[in-house]
């Protein structure tokens, strides 16, 4: 079906609000799209489209791994912390879903609702299954997109692009820091389950691999007005990011996710000879 974004308004609206103020006061109704290039506001809405689905499926990621950390009797304050995350990712979403709206709409994006929920290991212990979701969503995906929102946050030339973008990083920061908690709380399972944990580890890197490995669309470059950069610094950074926010803090927990595989997944085919 075609993935589109609705918010239901009244109570819970009203509720979303309080949770998460400011959304009001960010400069709507400032784009000027009759006078972008019309290649360039096609990208636009392609990009920020894709934007709102994964704000939306993060979400759905964050509430899982909250009701997992019940199953799997967590502190509450681990779960407190995954449940607020979702409402985030929500409002990202419903951010990204208004800027979309002033860019003229969405583009067709075919997607099964039903198969937004991340999965874990069926039949696992519920501690397992945290700490799968979190691996995931949490120590690998939401790490390597902070510093991808930051900067374009810096690269944004127009005011409601910035601070879109800002309030979404300014959250997205926080993300990452819950894999780190969630693992130490796990610890005895970690280690023993230190095999199947680097091997999902590496198959989520090797999901993102595309993004750093596809090679430059010179048709497709989003425009500074809507958050874009250089394809080339972008793919640099996503690869300096799975070593330093990925790898990194990982090994910290026991799982050494460095070898052959790694290193090809990180290998930069398109580099020119030096």
């Amino acid at each position: 079906m075609q993935f589109e974004l609705a918010v239901w308004g009244g109570a819970s609206g009203r509720r979303l609000r309080r949770r998460r103020s400011g959304f009001d006061r960010l400069p709507w109704g400032t784009l000027r799209i009759d006078q972008a290039q019309p290649a360039a506001l096609a990208e636009a809405r392609k990009v920020w489209t894709n934007g709102a689905f994964t704000e939306f499926a993060s979400g759905a990621a964050f509430a899982t791994l909250a009701g997992l950390l019940c199953e799997a009797g967590a502190p509450l304050d681990l779960v407190a912390m995954a449940a607020d995350f979702a409402v985030d990712e929500m409002d990202h979403a419903e951010l990204a879903g208004r800027l979309l709206a002033e860019l003229g709409g969405s583009t067709p994006y075919e997607m099964d609702f039903a198969k937004v929920t991340p999965l874990a290991t069926d039949g696992a212990e519920p501690v397992l299954r945290a700490v799968e979701i979190a691996l995931k969503t949490s120590a690998i995906g939401e790490a390597l997109s902070v510093p991808v929102l930051s900067r374009s946050m810096a690269a944004a030339d127009h005011p409601l692009v910035k601070a879109v973008l800002g309030r979404i990083s300014r959250d997205e920061a926080h993300h990452p820091k819950l894999a780190d908690l969630v693992l130490e709380w796990a610890e005895p399972v970690v280690k023993g389950h230190q095999a199947h944990l680097r091997e999902l580890a590496l198959e989520t890197i090797e999901a993102y691999a595309p993004l750093w490995q596809r090679t430059p669309c010179d048709t497709c470059q989003l425009a500074p007005t809507y958050g874009g950069f250089a394809q080339q610094e972008y793919r640099e950074l996503l690869r300096a990011s799975v070593q330093r926010r990925v790898v990194l803090p990982l090994l910290r927990r026991g799982l050494d996710l460095r070898g052959e595989r790694l290193s090809a997944l990180l290998r930069d085919d398109e580099a020119s000879p030096s």
